[in-house]
Parts: C-alpha cells; sequence; structure tokens
C-alpha cells in the first residue's frame, strides 16, 4: 500500500526510456505492427507513464495488473491484454520483456519471446525461463521483428 501511495504521486515519473526505445516503438509503428503493452504495473499507472514519455501513441492496446490484485500473474496480464485486441495472431505475435515473468507468461500464452538484455533481468535469467531470442538492444528487437 505505501509504494502504490508513494508510486501514484512521485515515484510513477522517477524513471526513464532506455536509449533506442523510442526510436524501435516509432518504426514498429509506422510499418504497422500492433504494440500492446502487458504490464505488471497497474493499467491506470502505465497509461500515465507512457503518456508523460509521450509514447502512449505507439501502442494499440495498454493491459496491465488491477489495482485490487486479481489479474497481478504475468501470464494473466498478457491473456487480458489479447483479449483487448480485435485480432490477434499468437503464431506472428512475440512477447519482448526483460524478465523471467515474462517470457513465463509468454509461454503461457502460446506467444514466442525476447528477452532483452537492456531491462532489469540477466542472461541467465532469460536463458533459464527459456527464451526464444535474446538480444542487447533495441535495434536487435527490430531486426528480429521486421
Amino acid at each position: 500500500a505505501f509504494y502504490r501511495e508513494y508510486f501514484r504521486d512521485k515515484g510513477i515519473f522517477e524513471n526513464r526510456v532506455y536509449e533506442g526505445v523510442e526510436d524501435m516503438l516509432r518504426v514498429l509503428h509506422a510499418d504497422g505492427k500492433s504494440i500492446i503493452l502487458g504490464t505488471s504495473k497497474p493499467e491506470e499507472f502505465a497509461i500515465r507513464i507512457l503518456e508523460h514519455f509521450g509514447l502512449r501513441k505507439y501502442f494499440t492496446v495498454v493491459a496491465g495488473a488491477s489495482m485490487d490484485s486479481s489479474r497481478s500473474k504475468k501470464g494473466d496480464v498478457i491473456a487480458y491484454a489479447i483479449s483487448l485486441c480485435e485480432s490477434f495472431d499468437k503464431y506472428t505475435a512475440v512477447m519482448v520483456g526483460d524478465r523471467e515473468h515474462d517470457i513465463i507468461g509468454a509461454k503461457e500464452n502460446g506467444l514466442k519471446s525476447i528477452g532483452v538484455l537492456y531491462g532489469y533481468g540477466d542472461e541467465n535469467e532469460l536463458k533459464t525461463s527459456g527464451a526464444d531470442y535474446i538480444v542487447s538492444s533495441p535495434i536487435e528487437v527490430l531486426s528480429l521483428i521486421l
């Protein structure tokens, strides 16, 4: 409760966008890709963060955890994100994430995954959780997707 109270008013903006991420989002969006955010952050916080950093315009769907914790497991958040899509093809979709929860959640939903090393996780965590690909930069994500 304390974390959410602090995060809601101050902590929400105490972060930064990784170098190259906005360029990656811009290129994927311009190429007509649907970009869906499935985050363990509460959905209302995720939307505020995206708007604060000017990134909301790139996302077709923004889905996050519920404030009452009824939807907090990453696999459940991904399933919820998928349910919000008008059309979704799990055979062409890929989950991009930096932690084991992202990779495991992708597997639970039948998705391929790209583990990224420019986030909080490390290569061992991503390998152990079964990432289909592991990359070091947003430009490498682009090369795999495009």
